[in-house]
């Protein structure tokens, strides 16, 4: 699944619509996308509407348009944004189709687990204005993650930074990078982390989440070099602080730790859906 700063730089494919009219739609009346919504309200809601703004918050993505309308898009697992030619014929898994007059903007979703919301008023629609802090903002302090651990004292590491009520757009591949870089077992239970692991952990979620955005955020690809990122896909990838392998077993969602100190040497971490 898309995690923030994937989420960002896909939405920015869109941003080239932005104080553009909406002359057709197309809204696929057999994905499931519109779990929420008829694809026909899409169609006469948005059309002739302006682009004016897009925003992103964690894993979400809004869409501001002319006459007080707002487009929620979730890409969910394998949702995707492209942007096309004006006389681009949809194709078996386009969701949705914005065409203006010199470009068409696409929602791909082939598994079908995004989501549309549509919303009508002066001000955001309440899913997405009562969304929890992002780890972005400035409000977003270390006094949120130790709530979190104490509340959630039996939870391994990795599943709490995985629960979106607290770190909106965290995903797989970014908790492992947070976790690595922290020296903290994602089994480790959240009432085991002390005040200084606590401090570190924050500072950490801190650079990870700004320096996905700086690099991931901006211009899609992969993290810098030097990130756990690179060899964190198979097994017997170089630690990038290290010059042992990685010793993982990964199977289905289970995911990965490089050994941090010698007395984690092989791990089986436990399955973290999002």
């Amino acid at each position: 699944m898309p995690e923030l700063a994937e989420v960002a730089f896909a939405c920015g494919k869109w941003n080239s619509g932005i104080g553009k009219f909406i002359k057709e739609i197309y809204a696929n009346p057999s994905s499931r996308v519109y779990r929420d919504l008829l694809p026909k309200d899409v169609v006469s809601e948005l059309t002739k509407a302006k682009l004016t703004s897009s925003a992103t918050h964690g894993k979400q993505m809004l869409f501001k348009l002319s006459g007080d309308k707002w487009l929620g898009v979730h890409l969910g697992m394998t949702g995707s944004l492209h942007i096309n030619c004006s006389n681009y014929q949809n194709h078996k898994h386009d969701a949705l189709i914005l065409y203006q007059s010199n470009q068409a903007l696409i929602f791909k979703d082939p598994r079908q687990f995004g989501r549309l919301r549509l919303h009508t008023g002066k001000t955001p629609p309440s899913w997405w204005s009562e969304l929890p802090t992002s780890m972005l903002d400035p409000t977003f302090k270390i006094s949120i993650l130790s709530k979190a651990l104490s509340r959630h004292g039996k939870r391994p590491v990795k599943a709490l930074l995985l629960d979106q009520k607290y770190f909106q757009g965290m995903g797989n591949w970014m908790a492992d990078e947070v976790l690595w870089r922290s020296g903290i077992h994602p089994a480790r239970l959240g009432s085991k982390i002390n005040s200084a692991e606590c401090a570190n952990l924050f500072s950490q979620i801190k650079f990870v989440v700004h320096g996905a955005m700086k690099s991931v955020g901006k211009h899609g690809g992969d993290p810098p070099k030097g990130w756990l990122f690179h060899v964190r896909w198979k097994n017997g990838g170089i630690c990038p602080k290290h010059s042992h392998p990685s010793i993982v077993k990964k199977s289905g969602e289970d995911e990965l730790l490089v050994p941090q100190t010698p007395k984690i040497e092989k791990i089986k971490t436990s399955v973290a859906k999002h």
